[in-house]
């Protein structure tokens, strides 16, 4: 019996410690997950500063969440989401769907590109999820649980506000103009079809903060750069200005004051 109880003893300290060391690396956990899976969906590198999970009390927080830029453009990010705060429904945590009541993104910085090409990172970052989206043969390994079953999300509210967009076009020779983003609310994501996989979360926001920040730079006439190299509009836009100039020339100066008056400077 006495060898029994130690048996015993052992076997629930091994336990313990188990339950300790997963506490303790939830935080990686879920860290790791948002960026495997960030990466997957905008096939850009996604990387996380730092995670802190509280379940006692059903909350957690993330920053330095920072979306890479597709291939071929400028900034290091398009996307930099700020301070992100969350509510966690506890009662969810050990089932599928796990369920978040509440997930805040505060502040989220967009760098838009239009590059010398007339190719922006917006549509290029389209392009990227579109093709992520596509069905796999088999689900992921990293988005099973321990019983094989896909885990899943159901976020009761979710909400995007304080954003800005910086603008960076190569026929403006790169200069930054900026424009804020309109709020955004979504609310029950994944309810309908009993929960959202974290891949498919990823990509909903990526789309929805593309969307946003699509119709922000719409607004403010950059539809004018996209799909025309410098030259092509360098070309058109000296042609306008000699024309608004009555085809009399003009100097430097005065030519550049047309050109800016054509593009609603």
């Amino acid at each position: 019996m006495k060898k029994l109880l130690i048996a015993v003893g052992v076997l629930l300290l091994v336990v313990a410690g188990a339950l300790i060391f997963a506490w303790s690396s939830l935080d990686g956990i879920v860290k790791t997950a948002i960026e495997t899976f960030g990466s997957q969906a905008t096939q850009t590198q996604v990387t996380v500063a730092k995670v802190q999970i509280k379940l006692q009390d059903g909350s957690g927080s993330i920053g330095g969440l920072n979306v890479g830029n597709p291939k071929g453009f400028t900034d290091a990010n398009i996307f930099q989401l700020g301070a992100i705060s969350t509510k966690i429904d506890t009662s969810s945590v050990t089932k599928n769907p796990v369920v978040i009541d509440e997930l805040i993104i505060s502040s989220p910085q967009v760098f838009y590109e239009i590059d010398k090409s007339g190719a922006s990172n917006l549509d290029a970052l389209k392009r990227n999820l579109a093709a992520s989206s596509r069905p796999a043969s088999s689900g992921s390994a990293a988005e099973k649980s321990a019983g094989g079953d896909e885990v899943k999300i159901i976020i009761r509210r979710l909400v995007i506000e304080g954003g800005q967009a910086s603008m960076r076009i190569a026929a403006l020779s790169g200069k930054q103009q900026s424009v804020t983003l309109p709020r955004i609310e979504l609310t029950d994501i994944g309810k309908k079809s009993g929960g959202a996989t974290a891949l498919e979360v990823a990509q909903l926001l990526s789309n929805t903060m593309l969307k946003n920040v699509q119709g922000a730079v719409m607004g403010v006439g950059v539809q004018q750069y996209l799909g025309k190299s410098v030259d092509e509009l360098k070309g058109n836009l000296q042609k306008g200005a000699m024309e608004k100039l009555g085809g009399a020339g003009g100097s430097g100066d005065q030519i550049g004051g047309a050109i800016k008056g054509l593009l609603g400077k």
